[in-house]
């Protein structure tokens, strides 16, 4: 009976584990599908624009929106992460301490995740941001405002592309694997000395 019980708080837990990463998927592609939304309403509404003087303040106050939302977006997508590697690091974990949870992996044994060109899914929507930002950042700077010219503000959106995309890269997820190694110590330490 005891084992019977503990059979289904373990499948349980493990269940609500890739339910709370699950969720954290859908509210990362909700948000895209929202700013998607909004490029496309923007460039639609540009088209009917008949006033070329109207022009630069559309431009101006729809790239400010959209960069507003894209850096939004982009820490969005690294606050978002951390849960997610926890959950699935835990789920992962309990694995390794009851194999035969196996039976309830969302994903085929073996399975690595989703790459392109060796980029993750969570890497891929913060390049989108990144680049989001730095195409409205252009906008803004030199159709909207007009204050800088092409050059200059081409460079200047590719650094800030650049910079949100290095700050993943280089710093976040080296801090990202120590979570996932101090995550995986914790529940794996926890579990063995409740079992003893």
């Amino acid at each position: 009976m005891r084992e019977k019980v503990r059979y289904e708080l373990l499948k349980s837990i493990y269940e609500q584990h890739w339910l709370h990463a699950r969720h954290v998927e859908y509210e990362r592609t909700w948000f895209a599908v929202v700013l998607a939304i909004i490029v496309a309403g923007s460039v639609a509404s540009l088209a009917t624009i008949k006033n070329g003087e109207l022009l630069p303040l559309f431009v101006t106050y729809t790239a400010s929106i959209i960069f507003v939302l894209s850096i939004l977006g982009y820490f969005l997508c690294l606050s978002w992460r951390a849960p997610f590697v926890e959950h699935t690091t835990l789920a992962n974990k309990m694995l390794v301490v009851d194999p035969w949870l196996k039976e309830y992996t969302p994903y085929a044994p073996g399975y690595k995740g989703l790459k392109f060109l060796g980029i993750s899914a969570h890497e891929l929507f913060l390049y989108f941001y990144a680049l989001m930002a730095g195409g409205a950042l252009f906008l803004l700077l030199y159709v909207g405002l007009a204050i800088l010219c092409l050059w200059v503000s081409i460079i200047v959106s590719l650094i800030l592309s650049l910079a949100m995309g290095a700050l993943w890269r280089l710093w976040l997820i080296r801090r990202e694997k120590k979570y996932v190694q101090e995550v995986g110590v914790g529940y794996g330490t926890y579990a063995k000395k409740d079992d003893s």
